[in-house]
């Protein structure tokens, strides 16, 4: 069966900076997982009618939307450490896609015999657009005038004051809930 490309889409959540092995070593796999938008459903029907597959894996509801997950297990299998994306001008970077972002993949439909179902293979992720918070310095705030700005050239280091000597130092109270709040 034919590899097929998405128009672009927005990442929803992704898990590519390293394998995701939730359910242990043998499943360990790079995912992500992308809202099941129109244009992406027709591509996946038409999988499904050119192998007579009885239903598509990775579909699930959520919040009355629509999602699908693509894995891959075959790089796991091979050693990669972080599943290797394109930038939008086609070449290799070593930053991978995160919830926000706007990609584009390569996908790899194949049927299923055991149960007659249809799975799509991720196979190439290509960021359009770099929107999440993580690799890019952005934590979610909007840009405030004003106020205090890092000098240009100097590089924050959180303080670690943390010492052999001083960092098993905490002392609970006789009754052991430390005047938590809660």
């Amino acid at each position: 069966m034919s590899k097929f490309v998405t128009e672009k889409m927005t990442v929803s959540f992704a898990y590519l900076n390293k394998p995701d092995d939730k359910f242990g070593a043998d499943a360990a796999n790079f995912n992500i997982t992308v809202p099941l938008e129109s244009k992406l459903s027709d591509q996946i029907k038409s999988s499904v009618s050119k192998t007579g597959a009885k239903k598509v894996n990775g579909v699930y509801e959520k919040d009355g939307e629509k999602f699908i997950k693509f894995k891959n297990r075959i790089l796991v299998r091979d050693g990669v450490r972080s599943f290797p994306c394109v930038d939008s001008k086609n070449n290799p970077t070593t930053v991978t896609a995160s919830g926000g972002d706007v990609v584009r993949l390569l996908l790899s439909p194949s049927l299923i015999k055991r149960d007659n179902s249809l799975s799509v293979y991720l196979d190439g992720v290509q960021i359009i657009e770099k929107n999440s918070m993580y690799g890019t310095g952005n934590l979610g705030f909007d840009e405030v005038e004003g106020g205090f700005v890092q000098e240009e050239g100097s590089k924050f280091e959180p303080e670690n004051n943390a010492t052999e000597e001083n960092q098993n130092d905490v002392v609970a109270d006789e009754d052991g809930d430390d005047d938590l709040p809660f």
